[in-house]
């Protein structure tokens, strides 16, 4: 019998089957923590945070990130509502993501909105500050708004990697190979004020940006292919 990628048993089982190869695949490789000792203490310190990195990069930062939080309540994420999301969202919550539900043409207020609240009780979270469709590396508004209404700092971050494959996407998305040498690069924290509107958050929108920009040419080059 021929197992379509809809079958009811494919979906059933898939999603299983992607977290422990994520896990035994991730496992493989060394990673190594460059952050200033602020961000580090920051980051133990028990405080809500907001995680955010460029597509491109995101299955990483946010599987170690969860990875040094087990001790902690556990991050929240989004996914797009779409069968594909609905996978990715069994994936995350597999490896002990809370997720919710939304994108920029549908539910993402009210999902961003969940995403405070579980701010607000104490847990952290990850956003893709460039969505789910781009356009690559231009941050999106969302990750600012949620800063705002939840008041916790945005953690920018970014992946090197000593081997990868580089796909032909629209974000081009980068895969470590197996047994690869990681860096996760951690930037600065970001506060974003709560009276933040019109100019006021599109320069904090830019300065994000930038700051992501830094970190994603900083791992271009850091380690010589």
């Amino acid at each position: 019998m021929k197992l379509r990628w809809d079958h009811p048993l494919w979906r059933r089982w898939a999603p299983a089957l992607a977290r422990n190869l994520v896990r035994i695949y991730l496992r493989t490789c060394k990673v190594e923590l460059v952050a200033s000792q602020e961000v580090k203490d920051l980051a133990v310190s028990g405080q809500p945070l907001l995680f955010t990195t460029w597509h491109c990069h995101l299955v990483f930062p946010l599987f170690y990130a969860r990875r040094y939080y087990a001790h902690l309540p556990p991050l929240v994420v989004m996914a797009s509502p779409s069968r594909d999301g609905e996978f990715i969202a069994e994936v995350a919550r597999g490896l002990g993501f809370l997720v919710c539900f939304g994108s920029r043409r549908k539910g993402g207020v009210q999902a961003l909105q969940q995403m405070a609240a579980y701010l607000r009780q104490g847990h952290s979270g990850g956003l893709i500050a460039d969505g789910s469709r781009g356009p690559a590396r231009v941050a999106q508004k969302g990750v600012l708004y949620l800063a705002r209404e939840a008041q916790v700092p945005i953690v920018p971050l970014a992946v090197a990697a000593c081997r990868k494959i580089t796909f032909n996407t629209w974000d081009r998305f980068e895969l470590p190979l197996p047994g690869s040498r990681l860096a996760l690069l951690v930037g600065e924290p970001l506060k974003v004020h709560p009276q933040a509107r019109g100019p006021a958050l599109e320069r904090m929108r830019l300065e994000l940006e930038a700051r992501l920009n830094h970190l994603f040419s900083q791992s271009q080059t850091y380690y010589p292919h």
